[in-house]
Protein backbone atom coordinates (compact mmCIF):
# COMPACT_ATOMS: atom_id res chain seq x y z
CA UNK A 1 0.00 0.00 0.00
CA UNK A 2 2.84 2.41 0.78
CA UNK A 3 4.42 1.69 -2.61
CA UNK A 4 1.11 2.36 -4.38
CA UNK A 5 0.57 5.53 -2.36
CA UNK A 6 4.11 6.75 -3.14
CA UNK A 7 3.65 6.07 -6.87
CA UNK A 8 0.35 7.96 -7.03
CA UNK A 9 1.77 10.78 -4.90
CA UNK A 10 4.77 11.13 -7.22
CA UNK A 11 2.54 11.25 -10.30
CA UNK A 12 0.35 13.90 -8.69
CA UNK A 13 3.40 15.95 -7.76
CA UNK A 14 5.00 15.82 -11.21
CA UNK A 15 1.92 16.46 -13.31
CA UNK A 16 -0.22 18.70 -11.10
CA UNK A 17 1.44 20.20 -8.01
CA UNK A 18 4.89 20.93 -9.46
CA UNK A 19 3.76 22.93 -12.56
CA UNK A 20 1.31 24.96 -10.47
CA UNK A 21 3.84 25.80 -7.76
CA UNK A 22 6.62 26.64 -10.22
CA UNK A 23 4.26 29.04 -11.96
CA UNK A 24 3.16 30.63 -8.67
CA UNK A 25 6.75 30.99 -7.49
CA UNK A 26 8.25 32.01 -10.85
CA UNK A 27 9.36 35.35 -9.37
CA UNK A 28 10.44 33.91 -6.01
CA UNK A 29 13.37 31.57 -6.71
CA UNK A 30 11.33 28.41 -7.40
CA UNK A 31 14.46 26.24 -7.63
CA UNK A 32 15.25 26.97 -3.97
CA UNK A 33 11.74 25.80 -3.07
CA UNK A 34 12.18 22.64 -5.17
CA UNK A 35 15.52 21.83 -3.53
CA UNK A 36 13.92 22.02 -0.10
CA UNK A 37 10.99 19.85 -1.23
CA UNK A 38 13.55 17.26 -2.37
CA UNK A 39 15.34 17.44 0.99
CA UNK A 40 18.48 19.13 -0.35
CA UNK A 41 18.72 21.81 2.29
CA UNK A 42 21.70 23.61 3.69
CA UNK A 43 22.11 22.02 7.14
CA UNK A 44 21.04 24.34 9.98
CA UNK A 45 23.88 26.27 11.61
CA UNK A 46 22.86 26.69 15.23
CA UNK A 47 25.21 28.64 17.50
CA UNK A 48 24.90 26.24 20.43
CA UNK A 49 25.48 22.50 20.15
CA UNK A 50 22.11 21.43 21.56
CA UNK A 51 20.00 18.47 20.42
CA UNK A 52 17.56 19.30 17.63
CA UNK A 53 13.83 18.62 17.49
CA UNK A 54 11.95 18.62 14.20
CA UNK A 55 8.45 20.12 14.39
CA UNK A 56 6.04 20.21 11.45
CA UNK A 57 3.18 22.73 11.24
CA UNK A 58 1.35 23.19 7.95
CA UNK A 59 0.56 26.92 7.91
CA UNK A 60 0.01 30.15 9.85
CA UNK A 61 -2.64 28.89 12.28
CA UNK A 62 -0.64 25.85 13.32
CA UNK A 63 2.59 27.85 13.64
CA UNK A 64 0.92 30.40 15.93
CA UNK A 65 -0.77 27.66 17.97
CA UNK A 66 2.56 26.11 18.94
CA UNK A 67 4.57 29.33 19.21
CA UNK A 68 4.69 29.26 23.01
CA UNK A 69 5.66 25.57 23.00
CA UNK A 70 8.50 26.25 20.57
CA UNK A 71 9.80 29.12 22.68
CA UNK A 72 9.86 26.86 25.75
CA UNK A 73 11.62 24.08 23.87
CA UNK A 74 14.33 26.44 22.62
CA UNK A 75 15.57 26.75 26.19
CA UNK A 76 17.12 23.29 25.84
CA UNK A 77 16.84 22.37 22.16
CA UNK A 78 17.43 23.68 18.67
CA UNK A 79 14.27 23.58 16.57
CA UNK A 80 13.88 22.68 12.91
CA UNK A 81 10.42 23.83 11.86
CA UNK A 82 8.82 22.79 8.58
CA UNK A 83 5.73 24.26 6.95
CA UNK A 84 3.91 23.64 3.69
CA UNK A 85 2.62 27.11 2.89
CA UNK A 86 4.72 30.15 2.07
CA UNK A 87 2.72 32.32 4.47
CA UNK A 88 3.33 29.84 7.28
CA UNK A 89 7.04 29.93 6.53
CA UNK A 90 7.17 33.75 6.54
CA UNK A 91 5.21 34.04 9.79
CA UNK A 92 7.47 31.44 11.43
CA UNK A 93 10.63 33.27 10.37
CA UNK A 94 9.28 36.53 11.78
CA UNK A 95 7.87 35.06 14.98
CA UNK A 96 11.02 33.10 15.92
CA UNK A 97 13.60 35.61 14.75
CA UNK A 98 16.52 35.58 17.19
CA UNK A 99 15.71 32.11 18.55
CA UNK A 100 17.49 28.85 17.62
CA UNK A 101 14.80 27.98 15.06
CA UNK A 102 15.47 27.14 11.40
CA UNK A 103 12.49 27.10 9.03
CA UNK A 104 12.17 24.96 5.88
CA UNK A 105 9.49 23.64 3.58
CA UNK A 106 8.35 20.10 4.40
CA UNK A 107 10.03 17.63 2.02
CA UNK A 108 7.90 15.61 -0.37
CA UNK A 109 6.14 12.69 1.26
CA UNK A 110 8.52 10.22 -0.37
CA UNK A 111 11.22 8.07 1.20
CA UNK A 112 14.18 9.63 -0.64
CA UNK A 113 13.52 13.30 0.15
CA UNK A 114 12.57 12.50 3.75
CA UNK A 115 15.75 10.51 4.43
CA UNK A 116 17.89 13.17 2.75
CA UNK A 117 16.31 15.84 4.94
CA UNK A 118 16.72 13.70 8.09
CA UNK A 119 20.44 13.18 7.46
CA UNK A 120 20.98 16.93 7.18
CA UNK A 121 19.10 18.05 10.27
CA UNK A 122 19.83 15.05 12.57
CA UNK A 123 16.88 15.54 14.97
CA UNK A 124 16.23 13.61 18.17
CA UNK A 125 12.46 13.44 17.54
CA UNK A 126 9.67 14.65 15.24
CA UNK A 127 6.54 16.42 16.50
CA UNK A 128 3.65 16.61 14.03
CA UNK A 129 0.93 19.17 14.75
CA UNK A 130 -2.85 18.86 14.55
CA UNK A 131 -3.85 16.79 11.48
CA UNK A 132 -0.65 16.62 9.41
CA UNK A 133 -0.83 12.84 8.96
CA UNK A 134 1.40 12.10 5.95
CA UNK A 135 1.87 8.32 5.51
CA UNK A 136 5.55 8.26 4.50
CA UNK A 137 6.46 11.04 6.90
CA UNK A 138 5.30 8.88 9.80
CA UNK A 139 6.44 5.53 8.41
CA UNK A 140 9.91 6.53 7.22
CA UNK A 141 10.82 8.87 10.07
CA UNK A 142 9.48 6.61 12.86
CA UNK A 143 11.97 3.94 11.72
CA UNK A 144 14.80 6.35 12.59
CA UNK A 145 13.57 8.53 15.48
CA UNK A 146 10.51 8.80 17.77
CA UNK A 147 7.47 10.54 16.23
CA UNK A 148 4.45 11.98 18.06
CA UNK A 149 1.33 14.02 17.36
CA UNK A 150 0.81 17.21 19.36
CA UNK A 151 -2.24 19.47 19.62
CA UNK A 152 -3.97 16.73 17.67
CA UNK A 153 -7.42 16.95 16.22
CA UNK A 154 -9.39 15.16 13.53
CA UNK A 155 -12.32 16.90 11.84
CA UNK A 156 -15.53 15.05 11.14
CA UNK A 157 -14.83 15.10 7.40
CA UNK A 158 -11.27 13.78 7.83
CA UNK A 159 -12.51 11.17 10.28
CA UNK A 160 -14.82 9.70 7.64
CA UNK A 161 -11.87 9.34 5.27
CA UNK A 162 -9.66 7.75 7.91
CA UNK A 163 -12.42 5.28 8.80
CA UNK A 164 -12.77 4.36 5.13
CA UNK A 165 -9.04 3.62 4.90
CA UNK A 166 -8.70 2.24 8.42
CA UNK A 167 -6.57 -0.65 7.14
CA UNK A 168 -3.90 1.91 6.19
CA UNK A 169 -4.18 4.43 9.01
CA UNK A 170 -4.55 2.07 11.97
CA UNK A 171 -1.02 0.61 11.73
CA UNK A 172 0.37 3.98 10.64
CA UNK A 173 -0.97 5.94 13.62
CA UNK A 174 0.11 3.22 16.03
CA UNK A 175 3.70 3.95 15.02
CA UNK A 176 3.39 7.23 16.93
CA UNK A 177 4.80 7.29 20.46
CA UNK A 178 1.77 9.26 21.65
CA UNK A 179 -1.10 11.38 20.35
CA UNK A 180 -1.66 14.48 22.50
CA UNK A 181 -5.14 15.62 21.43
CA UNK A 182 -7.18 18.74 22.13
CA UNK A 183 -10.58 17.30 23.05
CA UNK A 184 -12.20 14.02 24.07
CA UNK A 185 -14.19 14.02 20.83
CA UNK A 186 -10.92 13.74 18.90
CA UNK A 187 -9.62 11.03 21.22
CA UNK A 188 -12.74 8.97 20.56
CA UNK A 189 -12.35 9.35 16.80
CA UNK A 190 -8.75 8.14 16.95
CA UNK A 191 -9.83 5.17 19.06
CA UNK A 192 -12.46 4.22 16.49
CA UNK A 193 -9.81 4.30 13.78
CA UNK A 194 -7.96 1.71 15.84
CA UNK A 195 -5.28 3.67 17.67
CA UNK A 196 -4.13 2.08 20.92
CA UNK A 197 -6.00 3.90 23.71
CA UNK A 198 -2.87 4.02 25.87
CA UNK A 199 -1.17 6.20 23.26
CA UNK A 200 -3.96 8.80 23.24
CA UNK A 201 -3.70 11.63 25.79
CA UNK A 202 -6.31 14.39 26.10
CA UNK A 203 -4.22 17.38 27.18
CA UNK A 204 -6.21 20.38 25.96
CA UNK A 205 -5.60 22.86 23.19
CA UNK A 206 -2.25 24.62 22.77
CA UNK A 207 -4.10 27.49 21.12
CA UNK A 208 -5.04 28.58 24.65
CA UNK A 209 -1.34 29.00 25.49
CA UNK A 210 -1.15 32.25 23.57
CA UNK A 211 1.62 34.77 23.95
CA UNK A 212 0.98 37.53 21.43
CA UNK A 213 3.62 40.21 20.81
CA UNK A 214 2.37 43.65 21.74
CA UNK A 215 2.82 45.91 18.74
CA UNK A 216 1.93 49.53 18.18
CA UNK A 217 0.27 50.64 14.96
CA UNK A 218 0.92 54.41 15.21
CA UNK A 219 -0.51 55.12 11.76
CA UNK A 220 -3.84 53.66 12.94
CA UNK A 221 -4.13 55.53 16.26
CA UNK A 222 -6.54 58.12 14.82
CA UNK A 223 -8.84 55.72 12.97
CA UNK A 224 -12.50 56.67 13.50
CA UNK A 225 -14.20 54.62 16.19
CA UNK A 226 -15.64 52.08 16.55
CA UNK A 227 -12.98 49.89 14.93
CA UNK A 228 -14.08 46.49 13.69
CA UNK A 229 -11.48 43.92 12.64
CA UNK A 230 -12.69 41.16 10.32
CA UNK A 231 -9.88 38.61 10.63
CA UNK A 232 -8.87 35.76 8.32
CA UNK A 233 -11.73 36.27 5.88
CA UNK A 234 -12.45 33.94 2.96
CA UNK A 235 -14.13 34.45 -0.43
CA UNK A 236 -17.71 35.88 -0.19
CA UNK A 237 -17.23 36.81 3.48
CA UNK A 238 -15.68 40.18 2.72
CA UNK A 239 -18.78 41.19 0.79
CA UNK A 240 -21.10 40.00 3.57
CA UNK A 241 -19.17 41.81 6.30
CA UNK A 242 -18.66 44.98 4.27
CA UNK A 243 -22.37 45.25 3.47
CA UNK A 244 -23.35 44.75 7.12
CA UNK A 245 -20.86 47.39 8.26
CA UNK A 246 -22.10 49.94 5.72
CA UNK A 247 -25.75 49.36 6.64
CA UNK A 248 -25.35 49.06 10.41
CA UNK A 249 -22.99 51.94 11.22
CA UNK A 250 -22.76 55.52 10.00
CA UNK A 251 -19.28 56.02 11.44
CA UNK A 252 -16.21 53.99 12.33
CA UNK A 253 -13.60 51.80 10.64
CA UNK A 254 -13.72 48.32 9.18
CA UNK A 255 -10.34 46.58 8.88
CA UNK A 256 -10.50 43.54 6.60
CA UNK A 257 -7.68 40.99 6.88
CA UNK A 258 -7.98 38.27 4.19
CA UNK A 259 -6.72 34.84 5.17
CA UNK A 260 -4.61 34.44 2.02
CA UNK A 261 -2.33 37.20 0.67
CA UNK A 262 -2.91 36.24 -2.97
CA UNK A 263 -6.46 37.57 -2.54
CA UNK A 264 -5.45 41.14 -1.58
CA UNK A 265 -6.07 42.55 -5.08
CA UNK A 266 -9.37 40.68 -5.41
CA UNK A 267 -10.61 42.07 -2.09
CA UNK A 268 -9.41 45.57 -2.94
CA UNK A 269 -11.41 45.51 -6.18
CA UNK A 270 -14.49 44.28 -4.31
CA UNK A 271 -14.26 47.09 -1.75
CA UNK A 272 -13.79 49.77 -4.41
CA UNK A 273 -16.87 48.53 -6.26
CA UNK A 274 -19.05 48.59 -3.16
CA UNK A 275 -18.19 51.81 -1.33
CA UNK A 276 -19.35 55.34 -2.06
CA UNK A 277 -17.08 58.33 -2.59
CA UNK A 278 -17.56 59.74 0.91
CA UNK A 279 -16.17 56.54 2.47
CA UNK A 280 -12.38 56.43 2.57
CA UNK A 281 -10.43 53.34 1.51
CA UNK A 282 -6.77 52.51 2.00
CA UNK A 283 -4.47 49.52 1.92
CA UNK A 284 -2.36 49.33 5.05
CA UNK A 285 0.82 49.38 2.94
CA UNK A 286 -0.24 52.82 1.62
CA UNK A 287 -0.38 54.47 5.04
CA UNK A 288 2.14 52.44 7.04
CA UNK A 289 4.58 54.75 8.79
CA UNK A 290 2.65 57.86 7.87
CA UNK A 291 0.63 60.36 9.90
CA UNK A 292 -2.81 60.81 8.43
CA UNK A 293 -6.11 62.49 9.30
CA UNK A 294 -9.12 60.32 8.53
CA UNK A 295 -12.78 61.06 7.94
CA UNK A 296 -15.60 59.55 9.96
CA UNK A 297 -15.98 56.31 8.01
CA UNK A 298 -13.18 54.20 6.56
CA UNK A 299 -12.42 50.78 5.09
CA UNK A 300 -8.87 49.47 5.51
CA UNK A 301 -7.50 46.42 3.70
CA UNK A 302 -4.75 45.07 5.94
CA UNK A 303 -2.26 43.65 3.46
CA UNK A 304 0.57 42.53 5.74
CA UNK A 305 0.83 38.95 6.98
CA UNK A 306 1.53 37.70 10.48
CA UNK A 307 0.22 40.72 12.41
CA UNK A 308 -3.46 39.90 12.84
CA UNK A 309 -3.07 38.56 16.38
CA UNK A 310 -1.46 41.85 17.48
CA UNK A 311 -3.88 43.94 15.41
CA UNK A 312 -6.90 42.73 17.38
CA UNK A 313 -5.66 44.83 20.31
CA UNK A 314 -6.74 48.10 18.65
CA UNK A 315 -10.29 47.03 17.77
CA UNK A 316 -13.61 47.49 19.54
CA UNK A 317 -15.11 44.35 18.04
CA UNK A 318 -13.76 41.31 16.18
CA UNK A 319 -15.46 39.29 13.46
CA UNK A 320 -13.89 35.89 12.81
CA UNK A 321 -13.58 34.77 9.19
CA UNK A 322 -13.97 31.29 7.76
CA UNK A 323 -17.14 30.98 9.83
CA UNK A 324 -19.83 32.43 7.56
CA UNK A 325 -19.12 29.80 4.89
CA UNK A 326 -18.78 26.01 5.38
CA UNK A 327 -15.05 26.22 6.07
CA UNK A 328 -14.87 25.47 9.79
CA UNK A 329 -13.81 28.87 11.11
CA UNK A 330 -10.58 30.55 12.14
CA UNK A 331 -9.11 31.07 15.60
CA UNK A 332 -11.19 33.42 17.82
CA UNK A 333 -8.77 33.25 20.75
CA UNK A 334 -6.40 35.92 19.46
CA UNK A 335 -9.15 38.51 19.85
CA UNK A 336 -10.31 37.07 23.19
CA UNK A 337 -6.70 37.33 24.42
CA UNK A 338 -7.05 41.14 24.17
CA UNK A 339 -10.49 41.05 25.88
CA UNK A 340 -12.39 42.00 22.75
CA UNK A 341 -16.02 41.02 22.05
CA UNK A 342 -16.20 38.45 19.28
CA UNK A 343 -18.77 37.55 16.63
CA UNK A 344 -18.48 34.37 14.56
CA UNK A 345 -20.63 32.77 11.93
CA UNK A 346 -22.29 29.37 12.40
CA UNK A 347 -19.48 27.32 10.83
CA UNK A 348 -16.91 26.85 13.61
CA UNK A 349 -16.43 23.07 13.53
CA UNK A 350 -12.63 23.41 13.57
CA UNK A 351 -12.95 24.97 17.02
CA UNK A 352 -15.47 22.90 19.00
CA UNK A 353 -14.58 24.77 22.20
CA UNK A 354 -16.51 27.74 20.79
CA UNK A 355 -19.69 26.01 21.96
CA UNK A 356 -18.58 26.55 25.58
CA UNK A 357 -18.17 30.28 24.96
CA UNK A 358 -21.55 30.56 23.24
CA UNK A 359 -23.27 28.65 26.05
CA UNK A 360 -21.89 31.09 28.62
CA UNK A 361 -22.84 34.16 26.58
CA UNK A 362 -19.18 34.94 26.06
CA UNK A 363 -19.25 34.95 22.27
CA UNK A 364 -21.94 35.80 19.73
CA UNK A 365 -22.50 33.22 16.99
CA UNK A 366 -24.89 34.30 14.24
CA UNK A 367 -25.71 33.44 10.61
CA UNK A 368 -24.75 36.00 7.97
CA UNK A 369 -28.31 37.38 7.75
CA UNK A 370 -28.14 38.31 11.45
CA UNK A 371 -24.68 39.86 11.40
CA UNK A 372 -25.95 43.39 10.77
CA UNK A 373 -28.18 43.28 13.86
CA UNK A 374 -25.42 41.75 15.98
CA UNK A 375 -23.04 44.55 14.98
CA UNK A 376 -25.54 47.23 15.97
CA UNK A 377 -26.32 45.61 19.32
CA UNK A 378 -22.70 45.25 20.42
CA UNK A 379 -21.55 48.63 19.16
CA UNK A 380 -24.49 50.50 20.69
CA UNK A 381 -24.42 48.59 24.00
CA UNK A 382 -20.84 48.95 25.24
CA UNK A 383 -21.60 47.44 28.66
CA UNK A 384 -23.00 44.29 27.05
CA UNK A 385 -19.97 44.02 24.77
CA UNK A 386 -17.53 44.53 27.63
CA UNK A 387 -19.24 41.94 29.85
CA UNK A 388 -19.20 39.45 27.00
CA UNK A 389 -15.50 40.03 26.41
CA UNK A 390 -14.70 39.66 30.13
CA UNK A 391 -16.59 36.34 30.34
CA UNK A 392 -14.75 35.08 27.27
CA UNK A 393 -11.39 36.00 28.78
CA UNK A 394 -12.24 34.16 32.01
CA UNK A 395 -13.14 31.00 30.08
CA UNK A 396 -9.98 31.39 28.01
CA UNK A 397 -7.87 31.50 31.17
CA UNK A 398 -9.65 28.49 32.67
CA UNK A 399 -8.79 26.30 29.68
CA UNK A 400 -5.01 26.74 29.89
CA UNK A 401 -2.76 23.84 30.86
CA UNK A 402 -2.03 22.04 27.59
CA UNK A 403 1.50 23.47 27.41
CA UNK A 404 2.84 21.85 30.58
CA UNK A 405 1.09 18.54 29.85
CA UNK A 406 2.52 18.45 26.32
CA UNK A 407 6.02 19.29 27.53
CA UNK A 408 5.80 16.47 30.09
CA UNK A 409 4.77 13.96 27.40
CA UNK A 410 7.62 15.07 25.15
CA UNK A 411 10.18 14.77 27.95
CA UNK A 412 8.96 11.38 29.17
CA UNK A 413 8.42 9.69 25.81
CA UNK A 414 10.74 11.22 23.22
CA UNK A 415 13.89 12.78 24.67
Amino acid sequence: MYSLYSFLYLLGFIFFYLPRELFKKRKKKPLNWLKEKLGFIKPPSFEEKKPAIWIHAVSVGEVLAIATLIKRLTQNYNIVLTTITETGRLVAKNRFNGLPVEVYYLPLDLKGPLLTFLKRIKPKALLITETEIWPNLIKVVSEKIPVALINGRISERSYKGYRLFKFLFQPLLNKLKFLAVQEEIYAERFRKIGVNSEKIKVVGNLKFELSIPERDFPELKDLPRPIIVAGSTHPTEEEIILQCFLEALDKGSLIIVPRHPERFKEVEDLIKRRIREEIEFFRYSQIKGSSKIFGKRLILLFDEMGLLASLYKICDLAIIGGSFIPHGGQNPLEAIYWKKPVITGPYMSNFPFVADFVKEGALLQVPSESLKGALKILIENKELAQNMAERAYQIFQSKKGALEKTLTLIKENLL
